[in-house]
């Protein structure tokens, strides 16, 4: 206490060199930590004194046997999983401190910090010494009333009153001070969010805290930041609110609404780089976004939809260590009603709504294999989202039971707890995430996880219980709200991902889709990814090997259960589109062709446009044999799949006649691979010249090969929609418009080959 009551008088007279503050900062840091060890020692020494009690009551003589008729034990012993978290240690004695000790430092340290602001108002400009003292001054001040609360003389009356004093008379004149304002508007300079990825490290003594990138040092941490004083003073702010809910607004409108502030966290939520790249050292501003975030519910005045999307932001980025601020922000932010603003977008997605029912008045609606309606009004499932987020809460909530055993220690590490209760301070998975960015859908991936082990154990799920109906239907739900809220959620998430977490919902039951929650959720989903986003199932995608393995699994798992199912449908017909991998579309017209007879949902009800599934034209010699086999061999019908038999018709059409009377292959050319393009090419090598020549000729081959089999079809229905294919169109009832009669340069073509009969 005197060494605290000396230095204020030195600094008051102007004794005070850098290094006397720096040693003023460490002194003031530690009685910080003392702090949180003094606020905790009571309730320590009250449970060591209780367990003391229960080795006591252990070592008393055991009681009689329980009579004969009584239910005996079972003899086996169940062992806890192997992921069960292991059970919390024993807290050791603290040290010999208690509040008395530590119950006289607010005084000279909250002197101190007016000194510091007092100085700051005046002169801007000060050294990093003041900076740092200061900084510890307003983490000791929060540490110390966020621990005062819990003590036994804790007076709520007096202590709101000084808080509101300190508030007004410091703290709200320095929010609107030139040295906050400079501050502010550096925020944008100094952020992490605004990096690429990461490079090589330059610290050779810290190979793993990412530090630098090359020489490019980590701009939260450079000279001049704003993010030493600014997450002190957050933090400090936080405090007081979580005390006093009746504060003067303008000790939070002054951050949160800064003009610079509210650029700087609009480019958070729309940036793209993750600070976590930076390791360790981007936690300051993770720290400061995070007491931000938390500063916006307090306030009617701030944005929050914009601070929600920060703080979805947040739990993308913050790492091991952190989990105490993840799980605080899954508990009271990321699914709060007054953060989503949901009946805002409700409103919005009304007007929507009525002009999509103009445009698709009078046409055929989308029906499960249930036959429910899979037509709703997106207002409609933004409601129903509304009225269920205490659910959606309760679910990922539990999902984040082993999070909570992890945030008492993150706590400690963090803000100031007791030491002493922690019985490590090494972290599992250094640097790593504490989510991964697809959090959301973590539910659908556990519940298959569950069903595969079920299965592997010999036990076959032949209907999905009431709980894994709900656990689905109440993730597809979020993820919807989350599409809405936060489109830039796709950025993070790739959509190959989300398609990939989706099968593993259908995956886990035989009959999840037949419910209705979840096939309207799904459908919304779904439609909703592809409407927004390009999938590319050639990246990779986290916890699965191959994609294909996963597709396959999913078109086994449509011909079991799926009944047909509209639905079930569109989400196998996802990937066959022609941008995607052709050995995509080989697993289903090669190993599974039995299954083309069931997709049989309308050209006008598909998530993607048609010509997706028809453009660019198909090149493949195989995928086109089986296309003609399946038109051949009536696996694929215009009344009965109308897509699967337009993709057959269209692409036979186009290999064999090309689309006009410029594309029709000479005799010499051959009639089903080349074109003028190819042979055009200047300065090719022998070998690659050889190889098309070779490929020409099987191309030709098959084409003669198909051309045969349709002189001697009898379907001559067929015939004709082969020869006299024009365009797709979803308008008309065969799904493509046809020629009058056969173009004159295919009848041309087949005259000069010997094949009149065709025509």
């Amino acid at each position: 206490m005197a060494s605290l009551h000396g230095m204020l008088a030195s600094y008051q007279a102007g004794r005070l060199t850098p290094a006397h503050l720096l040693h003023a900062t460490l002194l003031i840091r530690l009685l910080e930590a003392v702090t949180s060890v003094a606020a905790t020692a009571e309730g320590v020494r009250s449970q060591l004194t209780a367990s003391s009690s229960t080795e006591t009551d252990i070592n008393r003589p055991v009681a009689a046997a329980p009579p004969p008729d009584a239910a005996a034990p079972s003899p086996v012993a169940v062992a806890p999983p192997p992921d069960a978290a292991a059970p919390p240690p024993v807290a050791t004695a603290p040290p010999p401190v208690d509040w008395s000790h530590v119950n006289g430092l607010l005084q000279p340290i909250e002197s101190c910090l007016k000194l510091l602001l007092g100085k700051w108002m005046q002169t801007p400009d000060v050294e990093e010494a003041e900076v740092q003292l200061g900084v510890g001054c307003m983490n000791f001040i929060a540490t110390y009333y966020a621990a005062f609360k819990s003590q036994s003389h804790f007076r709520a009356v007096d202590c709101l009153e000084h808080i509101e004093s300190l508030c007004n008379r410091l703290l709200v004149p320095f929010s609107s001070s030139a040295a906050m304002q400079k501050t502010l508007g550096r925020l944008a300079q100094y952020t992490a969010f605004r990096e690429s990825s990461c490079t090589s490290h330059a610290v050779p003594s810290l190979p793993s805290l990412h530090c630098s990138r090359g020489r490019t040092l980590c701009p939260v941490i450079k000279t001049g930041t704003p993010f030493l004083l600014l997450t002190a003073y957050t933090r400090l702010v936080h405090s007081f609110c979580c005390l006093h809910r009746g504060l003067d607004e303008r000790l939070l409108t002054g951050i949160l609404n800064h003009a610079a502030v509210t650029s700087y966290v609009q480019t958070i939520s729309k940036s793209v780089h993750q600070a976590s790249a930076w390791g360790w050292f981007a936690r300051h501003e993770t720290h400061c976004l995070y007491d931000m975030v938390k500063l916006s519910a307090c306030t009617p005045s701030s944005d929050a939809r914009l601070y929600h999307q920060v703080a979805l932001r947040l739990l993308m980025c913050m790492l091991t260590g952190d989990e105490f601020f993840v799980y605080d922000l899954l508990s009271t932010t990321v699914f709060s009603p007054a953060a989503l603003r949901l009946s805002q977008l409700e409103t919005d997605a009304i007007s929507s709504d009525v002009a999509d029912l103009r445009l698709s008045d009078g046409a055929a609606k989308l029906s499960g294999a249930a036959l429910f309606d899979l037509e709703v009004p997106s207002s409609r499932l933004l409601r129903l989202a509304a009225d269920s987020l205490p659910s959606i809460r309760a679910t990922y909530m539990t999902a984040a039971a082993q999070l909570a055993l992890l945030a008492e220690k993150s706590r400690v590490l963090t803000k100031s707890g007791a030491p002493h209760t922690v019985s490590g301070f090494m972290l599992r998975r250094p640097l790593q995430p504490v989510l991964p960015n697809d959090w959301p859908l973590s539910p659908l991936v556990d519940l298959y996880h569950k069903s595969l082990s079920a299965e592997q154990r010999g036990f076959f799920v032949e209907e999905v219980t009431p709980a894994a109906v709900h656990v689905v239907s109440v993730c597809l739900r979020w993820l919807y709200v989350l599409l809405e809220c936060w489109p830039q959620l796709l950025l993070f998430v790739s959509p190959a991902t989300v398609y990939s977490r989706l099968a593993c919902a259908l995956l886990a039951g035989p009959d999840l889709f037949l419910d209705a929650t979840v096939a309207l959720h799904f459908k919304a989903v779904v439609w909703r990814l592809c409407c927004s986003a390009t999938l590319d199932f050639t990246e990779s995608i986290p916890g699965i090997a191959s994609f294909p393995d996963l597709y396959l699994q999913v078109i086994e798992q449509f011909k079991a259960v799926s009944f047909g199912d509209a639905l079930f449908c569109c989400f196998v017909l996802i990937p066959l589109q022609q941008q995607h991998a052709v050995q995509l579309r080989k697993m289903l017209w090669a190993e599974h062709s039995e299954a083309l007879r069931s997709l049989s949902v309308p050209l006008n009800k598909l998530p993607v446009s048609v010509s997706r599934f028809l453009e660019p034209p198909e090149r493949d010699v195989e995928l086109l044999t089986l296309y003609f086999r399946a038109l051949i061999g009536r696996f694929v019908r215009s009344q009965s799949s109308p897509l699967t038999y337009l993709i057959a018709v269209h692409h036979v059409s186009r290999f064999l006649f090309g689309e006009g009377e410029t594309e029709v292959m000479s005799e010499a050319e051959g009639r089903a691979g080349v074109t003028r393009e190819a042979e055009g090419r200047a300065e090719v090598t022998k070998e690659a010249e050889g190889l098309a020549e070779v490929k020409r000729r099987h191309e030709t081959d098959v084409a003669w090969k198909i051309l045969n089999q349709l002189s001697q079809l009898k379907d001559k229905t067929l015939v004709a929609h082969l020869l006299r294919y024009k365009r797709p169109s979803v308008v008309e009832p065969l799904g493509f418009e046809l020629h009058a009669e056969v173009p004159q340069h295919i009848t041309t073509l087949l005259q000069s080959h010997g094949l009149p009969s065709l025509i």
